[in-house]
């Protein structure tokens, strides 16, 4: 696996929208995911990751690995393609492998998620003061 490929990617992906666009795509899928009752405890840590992604590829937030924004890049991707091991229309099921695979990957990704929130924390106390 090519990570570099798959961050460049994504960076262009991003870089070819406007960050009001981005932000719409990731509230479009926390809005869609919300009612899915597998994945509603993940909520705070699919806000988090689609913040870290972004804020990495844009250079604000240089604390993430490659590997680490590599899986939580293919995650998110995972859980807003409609292309899943278990389709997402099949009732319960079809959002519990996402939910599965979203929880192995938080869980790998637990200090790095630790790290982000401490960034972000110190970033919005700088600002406000």
């Amino acid at each position: 696996m090519d990570i570099d490929k798959i961050i460049n990617s994504y960076k262009k992906f991003v870089g070819n929208e406007k960050p009001e666009d981005v932000a719409q795509k990731k509230d479009d899928t926390l809005n869609k995911i919300k009612n899915a009752s597998a994945l509603s405890g993940l909520l705070e840590n699919i806000r988090i990751a689609y913040d870290m992604v972004a804020d990495s590829v844009t250079g604000r937030y240089k604390g993430v690995s490659k590997s680490t924004l590599a899986l939580l890049a293919g995650g998110l991707a995972y859980l807003a393609l409609p292309i899943d091991l278990v389709p997402d229309i099949i009732p319960v099921v079809g959002w519990a492998d996402d939910a599965a695979v979203l929880t192995w990957i938080f869980t790998r990704c637990a200090d790095e998620f630790k790290k982000y929130k401490e960034f972000k924390s110190q970033s919005q106390s700088s600002s406000s003061q």
